[in-house]
């Protein structure tokens, strides 16, 4: 048995197929990057699968985890009155640890980069399989990322307020500046595990913990005023309708309650076929639609309820996106129409439901296990008779 054939190292290159059409229509200095760019991403691939713990050898992450705590540990200080040997012997394996750390990264390094050499050249389909596992790592851990810190630009003054106080209390009074890095060094290296995942949406189930993770972290998305979060949306500011001179002879308020027919039709056919008739006059009006968006939470017992959380929107809102503002119901707001504006249509009309994740952001018309909200809109129009200088 020669000398060569005695070195044992790991497997860790995996071929695949190769597609003749990615061999024709790649140009060739595509190619000759993707090929220098091999090495990088299977390494990095490596450190991927360390982080998220989806590595062949289940082990290796942990056995990763108590050498980088050991690592923190050399870093003590002695202290008056502390024990030498047990800080000496926490520094000797923090140093073990570090030199063990170091040496299995350059034989992982070394190991892709000799089975590279030795093996057949990667062919496009290997390298755009093995980019693809880097892309589809690289968003998981977005994802989990995203998940739990959705915070907007206008949050981080609010957050780096409430945290740095808190952060000053626990490095100074409850955990040494050693202890504290070591929590945060375990929470990197654990947070993407899919263990920590399960747990952190077991914790998520919680009303408890949702109420304390958006008073900490979150505001209400309920800051529009009144002059943002418009109950209406203007359809026609200066509608003509052609109404009988002796309708128009009438006071302003009876005639107003008389034009709904004549409204009505300018906006579903025009009146253009009227123009130049003596028994005909012209007026405007300015014609709007009221929308009300009616507001629901899936449970697990009782299904799509109205019983939503209490920092997400209420059972009746109006406006769009994170500009809303709470609203009374359809009937409760026709009973508080100006006296000036009168109801085009019978009644409210709703909408479909529009089913949303649970920050409220739309998924489709069609309900599915990713749907724990859905809001639908009731909409209603409305008119009121311009005066000669309103028209104008």
């Amino acid at each position: 048995m020669s000398a060569k054939s005695t070195v044992f190292r790991a497997k860790l290159v995996q071929k695949q197929g190769q597609k003749t059409c990615l061999t024709y229509t790649t140009a060739p200095q595509v190619s000759w990057a993707l090929y220098q760019l091999y090495p990088f991403l299977i390494i990095f691939d490596g450190l991927l699968n360390n982080l998220m713990w989806c590595c062949d050898d289940i082990c290796l992450p942990f056995i990763y985890l108590v050498l980088m705590t050991l690592v923190v540990s050399c870093e003590s200080v002695l202290s008056e009155g502390s024990n030498v040997l047990g800080s000496l012997v926490n520094s000797w394996f923090g140093l073990m640890s570090g030199a063990f750390i170091m040496f299995s990264c350059m034989y992982y390094v070394s190991s892709v980069l000799w089975e590279l050499k030795q093996d057949e050249s990667p062919t496009l389909d290997d390298i755009v399989v093995m980019m693809d596992n880097v892309h589809y790592k690289l968003e998981k851990m977005r994802e989990d990322v995203a998940r739990v810190f959705r915070l907007q630009r206008r949050d981080f003054p609010f957050l780096l307020i409430v945290l740095t106080p808190l952060n000053w209390l626990v490095a100074t009074y409850l955990v040494s500046s050693e202890n504290y890095v070591k929590i945060i060094v375990t929470a990197g290296l654990v947070f993407h595990s899919s263990w920590c995942q399960c747990t952190l949406r077991l914790i998520w189930r919680s009303l408890f913990a949702r109420h304390l993770w958006f008073i900490v972290c979150k505001r209400r998305d309920s800051t529009a005023t009144d002059r943002d979060a418009h109950r209406y949306t203007v359809l026609r500011p200066a509608l003509d309708v052609v109404i009988p001179r002796e309708l128009a002879l009438l006071e302003s308020p009876q005639c107003a309650v008389k034009l709904k027919p004549y409204v009505r039709d300018a906006t579903v056919r025009g009146c253009e076929h009227l123009r130049g008739d003596p028994n005909f006059t012209w007026t405007k009006v300015e014609t709007v639609e009221y929308r009300i968006c009616e507001n629901q939470r899936k449970w697990p017992l009782d299904g799509w309820t109205h019983n939503t959380l209490a920092y997400e929107r209420t059972k009746f809102t109006t406006g769009w996106g994170k500009g809303w503002q709470q609203s009374v119901s359809p009937w409760e707001f026709q009973e508080s129409l100006e006296p000036d504006w009168f109801w085009i249509d019978d009644g409210w009309m709703p909408h479909d439901w529009d089913y949303c994740d649970a920050d409220w952001n739309m998924l489709g018309s069609k309900d599915s296990l990713d749907c724990y909200t859905r809001s639908r809109s009731w909409t209603r129009s409305a008119f009121r008779k311009l005066s000669p200088q309103q028209a104008t």
